[in-house]
């Protein structure tokens, strides 16, 4: 072999590297998930379990629950907390969705909230509650 074949054959092999380069990364940057706006079903949070004590019903159409923290959970959610319940809370039972009127005095329900602090008040008002889930066998 010449020279000039040896050169041709070193840049063809750089090229085909550069090209399968590019290729790998063209169908790397198309396979990534980019969630950067997306809205996600995972839930981040704190989550608790307690039962309803009372569900008020006001005027404007809101809905406040009053809610008391069972034995099971942490000391710190074992007390007394209320929230209101609007169109932004995921509510569901047996992986369905559910409207407010589903929930019930007396129903345990698992509760996840984001809120970042917590007041030591009672009862303590939660301000970003995410999801409810209703617990009893029957709704």
């Amino acid at each position: 072999m010449s020279g000039k074949q040896k050169i041709f054959i070193i840049i063809g092999i750089i090229i085909i590297i550069v090209v399968s380069f590019m290729v790998g990364l063209f169908i790397g940057k198309r396979s990534i998930v980019n969630d950067d706006l997306a809205i996600s079903n995972v839930v981040y949070g704190q989550t608790f379990y307690a039962k309803i004590e009372s569900i008020k019903q006001y005027n404007d159409g809101s809905f406040h629950v009053n809610v008391k923290g069972l034995e099971v959970n942490d000391i710190n959610y074992r007390g007394n907390f209320t929230f209101k319940v609007d169109d932004s809370i995921k509510m569901t039972w047996r992986g369905e969705e559910v409207k407010v009127t589903d929930l019930k005095e007396g129903s345990n329900i698992s509760i996840t909230f984001t809120d970042e602090i917590i007041n030591e008040i009672s009862p303590t008002l939660l301000e970003e509650v995410v999801k409810i889930q209703i617990l009893d066998d029957e709704r």
